[in-house]
């Protein structure tokens, strides 16, 4: 009966523990900082993308669309190993490489194409479009996270301003306005929880996405 009451007590501490840890890990802030970065990225990607892409397409009938076409493609790649080293730096995310071990007696155009032809290519101008809708999510979720807990943690402050004095038909008091300073406690670590959670299938993705897999490097070996 003891043995199991001090097992249930250990455990709960040790939950406890790694609840309230999140705080002081230096990966939580990068986490963070990865998903404030989504937002912004992804609008830049999606600008340059659609308006690259669209004047590429219309220009084709007189041949200069070619070349642009091929300006926007190596500029894709170019935003997809940002996007990696972005992913490695602040995630700490084991990326697998974009592509083979290039044969160095290749030529710069046959390099190209081998690009061309790589399934990574194309996976990272998806990712490079979902980024947009992504970076509305994450940067919707990071700032309500963070909105709430500052100002639950503020409350105190507002109150004895006189800056808010109801919400609705409650009276903010000095009781509400200390239970609400002790409830950004917990429900900032559950917000840095919850924002880690979104940075690591946000890590998974980019993996997914902007690495070559067994499949695909099967694919393009055969190809070449």
């Amino acid at each position: 009966m003891f043995e199991r009451i001090n097992t249930a007590l250990g455990s709960a501490q040790r939950y406890a523990g790694e609840f309230v840890s999140v705080a002081f890990r230096r990966q939580t802030y990068l986490n963070i900082l990865y998903l404030l970065f989504t937002f912004p990225l992804g609008t830049a990607y999606f600008v340059f993308l659609v308006t690259g892409l669209s004047l590429g397409f219309h220009l084709l009938g007189i041949w200069i669309g070619i070349p642009v076409l091929i300006l926007v493609f190596l500029a894709w790649w170019e935003m997809a190993s940002f996007e990696r080293q972005l992913a490695i730096l602040l995630l700490n995310v084991d990326m697998p490489p974009m592509s083979r071990d290039q044969v160095k007696a290749e030529s710069m155009l046959d390099r190209w194409i081998d690009k061309f032809k790589n399934p990574v290519a194309w996976k990272a101008l998806l990712f490079l479009f979902m980024k947009f809708p992504l970076g509305i999510f994450s940067l919707s979720i990071a700032v309500v996270m963070i909105t709430l807990t500052v100002f639950l943690l503020l409350s105190p402050l507002i109150y004895y301003s006189g800056y808010v004095s109801t919400f609705g038909t409650l009276r903010y008091t000095s009781g509400l306005s200390l239970l609400a300073f002790i409830s950004g406690i917990p429900a900032g670590l559950l917000s840095m929880h919850i924002m880690n959670l979104l940075a690591r299938v946000s890590g998974r993705f980019a993996a997914l996405m902007l690495g070559i897999s067994p499949k695909d490097e099967n694919v393009t070996a055969g190809e070449r």
